[in-house]
């Protein structure tokens, strides 16, 4: 992302829709050295509520509105 407080402002208004999408904790990392390079992690009750995450217009509009730069890497995982 090209702006962080951008990207951190755009995911706090983006909260509510995450979480009625079935989001349950949100984790944000950020690479050492590399600030504009993010690790987030996304929790939810389901993985086809994750999936249907993943494909909604709703996030790919909040990337765009975030200025994201490239296509974000996505693992479906159980936490153990």
């Amino acid at each position: 992302m090209k702006d962080f407080d951008k990207w951190q402002k755009v995911l706090t208004d983006f909260m509510p829709i995450l979480n009625q999408m079935g989001g349950t904790n949100t984790s944000v990392y950020q690479e050492v050295g590399n600030p504009s390079n993010l690790t987030v992690i996304h929790e939810f009750t389901s993985k086809e509520k994750a999936e249907a995450f993943v494909n909604s217009v709703e996030l790919h509009e909040s990337r765009k509105e975030a200025e994201v730069i490239g296509t974000p890497k996505i693992w479906y995982t159980n936490k153990l």
